[in-house]
């Protein structure tokens, strides 16, 4: 009985990473560092609005998040951050390129996705290395994770 939990609480986690993982591949990347240039899509067009990253702290992200989500989302959803912290996993899964940054308790992470033009940057990387991941806030997925999408490595 308790393998059989053990074995569903491992799915259903498993099932919600690949669920949050789905980015629009459709939408402009953000800037790539935290300055006011302002970056453009692969074909050279549309520029992105110039802004300056928020820089952040992953485990003060995720704690402000486990406070007041709808606080944290006016702060830094659709907002380009800087997210500083100790990388707990790197993966693809299903085609997505994602690392995650220990958040303030065990299960509260900062899930990054990168677009695969960023794959062999991502594939330096190790686990409980410091880094600052910089990508667009996405909120916070099913009480999980907060979100960052088309993020880059500083």
């Amino acid at each position: 009985m308790k393998n059989t939990f053990n074995v569903a609480l491992v799915g259903s986690a498993f099932l919600l990473i690949v669920l949050g993982c789905g980015g629009d591949s459709n939408s402009a990347p953000s800037g790539s560092t935290p300055s006011n240039s302002s970056a453009t899509d692969q074909s050279g067009s549309s520029p992105v609005a110039s802004e300056k990253a928020v820089a952040i702290q992953a485990k003060a992200l995720t704690k402000e998040y486990d406070e007041n989500e709808l606080a944290a989302d006016g702060k830094y959803k659709g907002k380009l951050l800087a997210v500083s912290g100790k990388v707990s996993n790197i993966a693809e899964t299903l085609g997505n390129v994602t690392v995650q940054l220990e958040g303030h308790e065990i299960m509260a992470t900062v899930m990054c996705s990168f677009d695969e033009a960023e794959k062999s940057n991502v594939a330096k990387l190790k686990k409980g290395q410091q880094s600052t991941l910089v990508g667009t806030g996405d909120g916070k997925t099913m009480g999980i994770y907060v979100g960052l999408q088309h993020c880059k490595i500083l």
